[in-house]
């Protein structure tokens, strides 16, 4: 165990009741290193399962998951389509349970699951209602825990492919963390299955750049927090957009609610939106890797900067990228390594990803928030419950 984490003894963590938390951000390198290592020794499973699905006609690809494993979806939506020109559609499980004939019908499909602890009640039914409705059925089963209900379902289906992350990506703290980043790897690695090795690689470079960065990230994240904002908006484009909601529910879970968060695109906030800010407003602008996506982004930005009142204003982006926006109160900079794809935002998604874990992280610390249980009364759960499945 790390005697100091992000600047502070670990006993402040302890403390504060952050230790989980704090320890499964910090962890996530080196959990990216060891899925590169394991996705590369079953290439050869994943290829044969893939190309079986690729093989059928007119095949439908969904992405589902509830809360933070959806958000992974609507993300991988843009992203698979920017890198390799494949259509994905992101339905959430409380979706397809609540509305199945409006989401699920028979056509050939690959399901894919994202889950944490595998045990959501939507989870599990989501795979047992597509069954039911789907003849030929392929489905990808994200998951941290390979023990869990979802795992053992998807073990025993046809078709199936279940993935496990590194045990420690089933985080003990409240919030997804490096559940989120470990299975979104895992997306990208998988989908570039013929290019394997490589794509492990890449996640080398990534994971080996963003330890060295990570300490200044978090002095950014805690700078930040300090500012006494109760509205926070967290805006992207593309892949980015997804991020942006993932970020908001950070903020409200570790926060207990206290910190209300929206999110939304860049090109879109400007339509209505917009009226959220007031002076306890923080923005926070994800500024693309994709240099078109990123004028939008850029434009908004500098746009919220000249109008800015007592408001704050926030941007997350590249060293090199830096003096494309400038005047805003705070920014959060970080540089890619050079020997990933230069037409992924990837490393833009991921670093991008761990800053608003930070922030998120970092504001419930200020408010005194019991971190790894911030709803201590229970009326909210790390794995949901109270749902009745029809």
């Amino acid at each position: 165990m790390k005697n100091e984490l992000f600047g502070r003894p670990f006993t402040y963590y302890q403390e504060y009741k952050c230790e989980n938390t704090a320890s499964e951000i910090a962890r996530q390198p080196k959990l990216w290193r060891r899925l590169a290592k394991e996705l590369t020794e079953r290439q050869e499973e994943i290829a044969e399962f893939m190309e079986a699905a690729y093989r059928e006609d007119n095949l439908r690809i969904i992405t589902a998951g509830a809360g933070s494993s959806a958000f992974i979806g609507e993300t991988f939506q843009f992203l698979l389509a920017e890198e390799l020109g494949i259509f994905t559609e992101n339905i959430h499980t409380t979706d397809i349970i609540s509305a199945p004939e409006g989401t699920l019908y028979d056509r050939p499909t690959l399901l894919i699951s994202y889950a944490r602890s595998g045990e959501s009640p939507e989870s599990l039914a989501a795979v047992q209602f597509a069954k039911k409705r789907i003849q030929k059925l392929y489905q990808i089963i994200f998951v941290c825990d390979t023990d869990s209900s979802l795992a053992k379902a998807g073990y025993e289906m046809e078709r199936s492919l279940v993935i496990g992350m590194p045990p420690e990506s089933c985080d003990k703290g409240f919030a997804m963390t490096s559940s989120v980043s470990c299975m979104s790897i895992a997306t990208w690695c998988v989908f570039h299955y013929q290019e394997m090795p490589k794509y492990a690689e890449y996640v080398n470079a990534l994971a080996d750049s963003l330890q060295e960065q990570m300490d200044r990230l978090a002095e950014s994240a805690k700078q930040i927090a300090k500012e006494k904002y109760r509205r926070i908006i967290w805006l992207g484009t593309g892949p980015l957009k997804g991020l942006a909601r993932e970020a908001a529910v950070k903020s409200m879970e570790l926060s207990n609610g206290y910190v209300h968060a929206g999110y939304d695109g860049a090109a879109a906030f400007r339509h209505g939106p917009k009226t959220v800010i007031n002076e306890e407003t923080l923005t926070v602008h994800f500024l693309s890797a994709n240099p078109y996506s990123r004028k939008y982004d850029r434009d908004l930005a500098l746009e919220l900067i000249r109008e800015r009142g007592q408001n704050l204003v926030a941007t997350v982006k590249q060293e090199e990228e830096k003096e494309e926006v400038t005047g805003e109160n705070y920014e959060a900079l970080y540089h890619l390594p050079h020997d990933i794809p230069k037409n992924s935002e990837m490393g833009a998604y991921l670093y991008s990803l761990v800053f608003s874990q930070l922030l998120s992280m970092e504001k419930s610390l200020e408010l005194g928030c019991p971190t790894d249980n911030p709803c201590p009364k229970g009326e909210v759960n790390r794995v949901v419950q109270g749902v009745v499945i029809y």
